[in-house]
Protein backbone atom coordinates (compact mmCIF):
# COMPACT_ATOMS: atom_id res chain seq x y z
CA UNK A 1 0.00 0.00 0.00
CA UNK A 2 2.86 2.09 1.14
CA UNK A 3 4.67 1.27 -2.26
CA UNK A 4 2.07 2.24 -4.75
CA UNK A 5 1.16 5.75 -2.41
CA UNK A 6 4.86 6.56 -3.12
CA UNK A 7 4.34 5.83 -6.94
CA UNK A 8 1.72 7.69 -7.46
CA UNK A 9 3.10 10.41 -5.87
CA UNK A 10 6.23 10.11 -8.30
CA UNK A 11 3.57 9.77 -11.03
CA UNK A 12 1.46 12.97 -10.10
CA UNK A 13 4.80 15.53 -9.31
CA UNK A 14 5.85 13.80 -12.90
CA UNK A 15 2.87 14.96 -14.50
CA UNK A 16 3.52 17.96 -12.69
CA UNK A 17 6.89 18.71 -13.90
CA UNK A 18 6.01 17.97 -17.51
CA UNK A 19 2.68 20.25 -17.30
CA UNK A 20 4.70 23.42 -16.11
CA UNK A 21 7.31 22.22 -19.07
CA UNK A 22 4.13 22.57 -21.96
CA UNK A 23 3.20 25.53 -20.50
CA UNK A 24 6.27 27.53 -20.66
CA UNK A 25 6.51 26.38 -24.50
CA UNK A 26 2.54 27.07 -25.40
CA UNK A 27 2.59 30.58 -23.74
CA UNK A 28 5.13 31.30 -26.53
CA UNK A 29 2.75 31.26 -29.13
CA UNK A 30 -0.43 32.75 -27.59
CA UNK A 31 0.52 36.14 -27.39
CA UNK A 32 -1.54 37.26 -30.96
CA UNK A 33 1.02 37.33 -33.44
CA UNK A 34 1.40 35.95 -36.42
CA UNK A 35 3.20 32.61 -36.29
CA UNK A 36 4.54 30.48 -39.43
CA UNK A 37 3.30 27.21 -40.54
CA UNK A 38 6.60 25.61 -39.84
CA UNK A 39 7.14 26.94 -35.75
CA UNK A 40 3.36 25.99 -35.42
CA UNK A 41 3.99 22.43 -36.70
CA UNK A 42 7.07 22.40 -34.42
CA UNK A 43 4.84 23.36 -31.50
CA UNK A 44 2.22 21.02 -32.50
CA UNK A 45 5.00 18.04 -32.19
CA UNK A 46 6.42 19.31 -29.45
CA UNK A 47 2.47 19.19 -27.34
CA UNK A 48 2.51 15.16 -28.91
CA UNK A 49 5.78 14.48 -27.47
CA UNK A 50 4.99 15.94 -24.27
CA UNK A 51 1.37 14.26 -24.27
CA UNK A 52 3.22 10.60 -25.49
CA UNK A 53 5.89 10.96 -22.01
CA UNK A 54 2.91 11.43 -20.21
CA UNK A 55 1.21 8.15 -21.35
CA UNK A 56 1.20 5.25 -19.24
CA UNK A 57 2.36 2.50 -21.22
CA UNK A 58 1.95 -1.05 -20.42
CA UNK A 59 4.89 -3.16 -19.40
CA UNK A 60 5.86 -6.06 -22.37
CA UNK A 61 4.60 -8.77 -19.55
CA UNK A 62 0.71 -7.08 -19.76
CA UNK A 63 1.23 -6.31 -23.71
CA UNK A 64 1.97 -10.03 -23.92
CA UNK A 65 -1.06 -11.23 -22.10
CA UNK A 66 -2.88 -8.87 -23.80
CA UNK A 67 -2.08 -10.10 -27.18
CA UNK A 68 -2.78 -13.79 -26.29
CA UNK A 69 -6.01 -12.67 -24.66
CA UNK A 70 -6.86 -11.11 -27.89
CA UNK A 71 -5.21 -13.96 -30.47
CA UNK A 72 -7.31 -16.69 -28.45
CA UNK A 73 -10.75 -15.07 -29.07
CA UNK A 74 -10.57 -14.24 -32.32
CA UNK A 75 -9.64 -17.46 -33.18
CA UNK A 76 -12.82 -19.25 -30.83
CA UNK A 77 -15.29 -16.91 -32.37
CA UNK A 78 -13.56 -17.26 -36.29
CA UNK A 79 -14.07 -20.87 -35.78
CA UNK A 80 -17.08 -21.11 -34.02
CA UNK A 81 -18.72 -18.33 -36.75
CA UNK A 82 -17.02 -20.99 -39.73
CA UNK A 83 -19.65 -23.66 -37.45
CA UNK A 84 -22.20 -21.62 -37.30
CA UNK A 85 -22.21 -20.43 -41.28
CA UNK A 86 -21.16 -24.02 -42.20
CA UNK A 87 -24.28 -25.60 -40.22
CA UNK A 88 -26.85 -22.95 -41.54
CA UNK A 89 -25.45 -23.66 -45.03
CA UNK A 90 -25.57 -27.69 -44.65
CA UNK A 91 -29.00 -27.26 -43.36
CA UNK A 92 -30.64 -25.15 -45.88
CA UNK A 93 -29.44 -27.32 -48.36
CA UNK A 94 -30.47 -30.33 -46.69
CA UNK A 95 -34.38 -28.42 -46.65
CA UNK A 96 -34.02 -27.07 -50.72
CA UNK A 97 -33.05 -30.89 -51.76
CA UNK A 98 -35.48 -32.65 -49.72
CA UNK A 99 -38.55 -29.97 -50.61
CA UNK A 100 -37.47 -30.91 -54.36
Amino acid sequence: MNEMNREMRRMSEREERLAKKSDRNVGKYQSGEKVSRLKRVANYLGEVRTELKRVNWPTSSTLTSFTVVTIVTIAFFTIFIFGMDFSFKNTLINLLSFGG
